[in-house]
This record gives structure tokens, C-alpha cells and sequence, in this order.
């Protein structure tokens, strides 16, 4: 107790250098906190995302690679329904989501931006020496209304109810009033491809819509009718194929398969192309859209990390000095209590002492400040990196090509409609204060330990003897 007691005395009688050792294990702990809260975090957010992106694996056509290699309209492939659904029973599945977008026209409703006074009679060639009529909006199908983009954010239903059943649908707001379209009313439509698919829905809930007309720049020159996300008529995927579809042929394919583990892509792909998925379909996750969204994150974790090293380094280095140029002037003080009788391992327990009580009080100090900086740190850096993102995005110009064939298109930008993650909400967990007092503790050890080493080396006669 007595060394305790002398030790607590001790750190009154050397304020000037306590203090500053204490100065620098308090800036040093409160930059910990803040950098290991905020890589926990942003490493939370990237996992979760990773479940989800990661895991989330889409079987589609890719028009792009395609026209790389100089295959054309000829050379897509088709699939039965059937095949889809063939391959969501795959024991690396956790679930699959069935989408598929139709391009449809109509001449008994008005599109947005179309002739109100002769709607869907719009011709176009058929790419083969034909005329057919120019599609004029868009159905969307899922099987999971719970998964459509936008709603929640930039998309509400402000009258009537989402989708539940087979022949219901949703519309835009837009599309409601240039056509004085209430709940309850009919709607008619057919596949702009396939003819002879045609559709008598119900419309049972409207939405606002917030979102741009246009979700890439060439449609924003070229404006075509059905490309305008006004226009976007949302029902079932169950709706959609009760039309007699017998393969996704005039049908925009976008069915997501979820594995049970994001590592078994490859073990996913093997068994479908056994079931036949031809080598122009695409079996993987959209790579484009994890990196977009992961990108300030990632970015964002990297840096945390490489300052705290820095801070430690430099700290480490700044504590050492301090204690190496206090060994002189605690030299004489060993010596006293040394031909006093104290035994060497005293003498050290007393000095540590002294600097785990500084440590002790730096940590309590260190774990208030930094929790209070960590959060408003966290949002200014995450903002910061989320406009630069965009703002490189923008200035690269992705998405200006477009290809269609037999009712599918796809742009060079496979990370169209995913933007950046910008927001990160960090606390203080277990993980995080085991570390910072492991960390402490380090610090003290390395404050400490060199001092001890220095001075109890020396024979108290000797230390004394120099002293006189």
C-alpha cells in the first residue's frame, strides 16, 4: 500500500512531466477510440452489405459481353420459365426473387409525354423489315413488393394500397391524372414484342414519384415514351407470366438468387450450367454496383486504420523519449530507496504504478472525448468521400451505351440506380473498449517499462556517489 500511496504522491511532486505524459496517452487514446469506432462500424456496414450484394447473384443475358465478341440479334438465347425456376432450387439458395420488366403499349390509356389524342399508334421498325407499334410504357413485375427500388425514399403510395394479388397493379401519379385514372379502374395493356400477350389489370394504389424520368443520360437526350419511369406500371411476377409465357423471349429477365454463402458463386454457377444455362448468360454477383456502394466505406475504413498506426507509432516514440530523458532526474530518488533496503522489484512496481494510474485516468478521459468525436468525425468523413464518389461518377460519364434485343435492354452501367452508402451510426462496443485498454495497458507498459529498465540497472552506491 505504501508504494501505491508514494506513487500517487509522486505524480504531484513531477507534474510537469506527468502531465505531459498524461497529454500525450490522452490525445493518443481519444484518437484510438474515435478511428477503431468508426473502422468497427464501417466494417458492420460492408459485411451487412456484403449479405446482401455479395450474396446476391443474378442469372441474365449479357447483351454487352455479346456485342464485344460480335454476336448480335440472332445469337440471343432464350430460356423456359421453367428454367428460372428450376435453378431457385438449388440447395446454395436462401431465397430468390423473381423480376422481369415487359415493354407494353396501349390504346386505351395515354402515356406520359405521349400524343394524348392518338395514344400508343407510335411506329417503329422491327430491327428485321417490320412495323410494329412503339412500345409506350413499361410493366414491372416482382415477387416481392417488399424489394422494389425506390419505395420507401423516392417512391410512396399515396392512394390505395401496394399489390397483393394476380390482375392488380400500381401506377404513377402522373400517369393517374393525365388519364383521370381512380382506384378501382381497369387498365389495359399488351407486350409491345409478343402480341398476343395482353393484360386487363385492376389499379389498386398510386404512387408518388420522386425519382428522375430517366435513369440514363441517353435517354435523357433521345427521350423515349417508355423509358420514362413515369410510365412504369408495377405489378406481380405472378401477373406478368399468367399471360401464357413459356420463356423469358419479349421479357427483361432480373431474377435474383440469394446464397446461403456469397463464397459459393462459383458452386452456384457450376449446377445451372448443368441444367443448361447457355454460355451467354452471366452468372455473378454485380461487382459495379458492390464497389459503388462500398466505395467510401472501404475507402473511409482504410484511412482510420492507417492513422491509427501512425498515432500509435508516433505516440509510442513520444512516450519512450519522455520517459528516457526522465531517467536522470529519477535516478537520485532510486537511489535513495534502494540503500534505504527496497528491493529492485519494489522500485519498478512503484514507477509502473505511477503510470498506470496516469493510463487509468487518460483511458476514463480518453473514452468520454472520443466517444463524443467519433460520431460527428464519422459523418464528416463519410460525406465528404459520398461526394467525391458522385462526383467522379458523374465526371466518368457511365451509362451512355444501350442494347436491346427481344425485349431486354441493358446499359455499360451495371451500377445504375445504386448509389453510394452515406450513412454510419457508431457506438462504443465491447470489442472496441477491450481493445482501447489493451492499447492503454500497451502504452503504459511502453511508458514505463523503459524507465524502469534504465534506472534499476544502476547500484545505489554508484547513483549516489554520482550524485555527490
Amino acid at each position: 500500500m505504501y508504494l501505491i500511496s508514494n506513487a500517487m504522491k509522486n505524480l504531484v511532486r513531477n507534474k510537469g512531466r506527468n502531465i505531459l505524459i498524461a497529454a500525450v496517452t490522452l490525445a493518443i487514446i481519444a484518437s484510438t477510440v474515435v478511428t477503431l469506432t468508426i473502422n468497427n462500424a464501417a466494417a458492420r456496414i460492408i459485411d451487412d452489405i456484403r449479405l446482401d450484394l455479395g450474396s446476391r447473384v443474378e442469372v441474365r443475358q449479357d447483351l454487352m459481353d455479346m456485342h464485344e465478341i460480335g454476336l448480335g440479334r440472332d445469337d440471343v438465347s432464350y430460356l423456359s420459365i421453367e428454367d428460372f425456376y428450376a435453378f431457385s432450387e438449388s440447395d446454395y439458395l436462401r431465397q430468390t426473387i423473381f423480376n422481369a420488366d415487359m415493354y407494353a403499349w396501349s390504346n386505351t390509356f395515354c402515356a406520359y409525354m405521349d400524343d394524348p389524342s392518338n395514344p400508343g399508334a407510335i411506329e417503329r421498325g422491327d430491327g428485321r423489315g417490320g412495323i410494329v407499334l412503339d412500345e409506350t410504357c413499361k410493366l414491372i413485375s416482382t415477387s416481392e413488393p417488399d424489394t422494389l427500388p425506390d419505395f420507401g425514399t423516392l417512391r410512396e403510395i399515396i392512394s390505395g394500397r401496394m399489390f397483393d394479388g394476380t390482375d392488380e397493379c400500381i401506377i404513377s401519379e402522373d400517369l393517374a391524372l393525365i388519364n383521370g385514372i381512380a382506384i378501382g379502374d381497369p387498365l389495359e395493356l399488351r407486350s409491345a414484342f409478343l402480341t398476343d400477350k395482353a393484360y386487363e389489370l385492376t389499379v389498386v394504389g398510386i404512387y408518388a414519384d420522386y425519382t428522375e424520368e430517366y435513369s440514363n443520360i441517353m435517354f435523357m437526350f433521345n427521350r423515349p415514351i417508355s423509358e420514362n419511369r413515369r410510365n412504369e406500371v408495377i405489378t406481380s411476377f405472378d401477373t406478368l407470366i399468367s399471360a401464357g409465357w413459356e420463356s423469358n423471349a419479349g421479357l427483361d429477365m432480373k431474377s435474383y438468387y440469394f446464397l446461403k454463402d456469397p463464397d459459393n458463386v462459383r458452386l452456384f454457377e457450376n449446377e445451372v450450367r448443368s441444367k443448361g444455362l447457355p454460355i451467354t448468360y452471366n452468372v455473378s454477383i454485380n461487382q459495379a454496383a458492390y464497389d459503388k456502394v462500398t466505395g467510401p466505406l472501404s475507402g473511409m475504413k482504410a484511412a482510420t486504420v492507417t492513422f491509427m498506426v501512425v498515432i500509435l507509432i508516433l505516440g509510442a516514440i513520444v512516450l519512450a523519449l519522455i520517459s528516457f530523458m526522465s531517467v536522470r532526474e529519477r535516478k537520485y530518488e532510486v537511489g535513495v530507496l534502494r540503500a534505504m533496503g527496497m528491493e529492485r522489484g519494489k522500485v519498478a512496481f512503484g514507477i509502473l504504478s505511477e503510470t498506470v494510474i496516469i493510463a487509468v485516468i487518460c483511458l476514463a478521459l480518453g473514452l468520454g472525448a472520443g466517444t463524443a468525436m467519433a460520431q460527428p468525425v464519422a459523418d464528416g468523413m463519410l460525406e465528404g468521400r459520398v461526394a467525391s464518389a458522385e462526383a467522379a461518377d458523374a465526371a466518368g460519364g457511365a451509362g451512355n451505351r444501350v442494347l436491346f434485343a427481344g425485349g431486354q435492354m441493358q446499359t455499360d452501367d451495371k451500377a445504375a440506380g445504386y448509389v453510394p452508402e452515406s450513412d454510419i451510426r457508431v457506438s462504443l462496443g465491447a470489442g472496441v473498449l477491450i481493445q482501447i485498454i489493451l492499447i492503454t495497458l500497451g502504452l503504459a507498459a511502453v511508458s514505463g517499462t523503459i524507465g524502469v529498465a534504465l534506472i534499476t540497472r544502476f547500484e545505489p552506491l554508484k547513483i549516489l556517489r554520482e550524485r555527490g
